[in-house]
């Protein structure tokens, strides 16, 4: 009938097959079947009495009539998502978020401070959700998430909280059995790999001692940064860790950082959030919180 209202799921549908020009991705993206992808879409064709879809073997494309529907249907859905999260926001005394991040910023940063955290936003329950590497929210129940990430502008929904500076970190029992006075002597140490990014290591060595003058000695990989910190502690070698991270470890003297060497990778520690969560109050305060933590 002229003027009512196409079915919800079918615009759905829709608008996710559209952005990706895939129906299987589609199903992907919104847990279901390609068939059910499939009948939905000919739903809605069926509605409108006209098709949306090219669809040959070298794959889908928009019709006209699927361009001109396309960023009035995302402008629509994105404002019922909008208005939906507003909603169901609990009130600014009672706010349960979900964060996802990375269990090093987890462990060796946020859980020392939840306390801290409590005293500056009483009435956040927050729920901690462990996760690493690129980041959607589609499928998932996180109100933001944090991520280490190439220094970029192009990252969408997200803004950067701080720059990557890793601290190269050792035990004082090691550097009072091999003092270290100048940075090739790093090299007499074991150096403790970072499984996930390889080059880190010989990045940081061509930038602070031109190379390497002897070819370095690789102890243990590992995962996670806290994981290379820990191993750190355990005198197993030498350690890359972000600075705001190994703070707490070099202030009590278990670890040092032998000349104050710094060195900025060239990544940064980002803050995202949807946009139908932008506007939450308490993702806006939460991040501020973190923005004033992280100095």
């Amino acid at each position: 009938m002229p003027g009512s209202m196409p079915p919800l799921n079918a615009l759905r549908s829709f608008e996710v097959a559209a952005r990706r020009l895939s129906f299987s991705r589609a199903a992907q993206e919104l847990c279901v079947t390609q068939g059910a992808v499939s009948k939905q879409i000919q739903l809605l064709e069926q509605y409108l009495e006209q098709p949306l879809f090219n669809r040959s073997p070298a794959g889908l494309s928009l019709t006209d009539a699927g361009r001109q529907y396309l960023p009035a249907i995302s402008r629509a859905l994105e404002m019922i998502q909008s208005a939906t999260a507003s909603l169901q926001q609990r009130a600014q005394d009672n706010e349960a978020l979900t964060l996802n991040l990375t269990p090093s910023f987890s462990n060796l940063w946020l859980i020392p401070r939840l306390e801290r955290l409590r005293q500056a936003m009483p009435g956040l329950n927050l729920t901690m959700v462990t996760g690493d590497g690129v980041f959607q929210f589609q499928g998932t129940q996180a109100d933001m998430a944090i991520r280490c990430l190439p220094l970029s502008l192009s990252h969408e929904h997200s803004q950067l909280l701080r720059e990557e500076v890793l601290l190269p970190l050792i035990s004082p029992d090691l550097l009072r059995e091999q003092p270290i006075n100048r940075p090739e002597d790093l090299l007499a140490h074991p150096l403790i790999r970072h499984t996930t990014r390889p080059q880190l290591w010989r990045q940081f060595l061509q930038q602070m001692v031109g190379g390497e003058p002897k070819p370095p000695q690789f102890n243990h990989g590992f995962e996670h940064f806290y994981m290379s910190l820990e191993a750190a502690r355990r005198k197993l070698g030498v350690a890359l860790v972000p600075d705001f991270m190994a703070a707490e470890a070099l202030d009590s003297g278990e670890l040092a950082n032998p000349l104050h060497i710094a060195y900025r990778s060239g990544y940064g520690f980002y803050f995202l959030v949807p946009p139908y969560r932008a506007r939450s109050l308490g993702v806006q305060r939460f991040h501020a919180w973190l923005e004033q933590q992280l100095g």
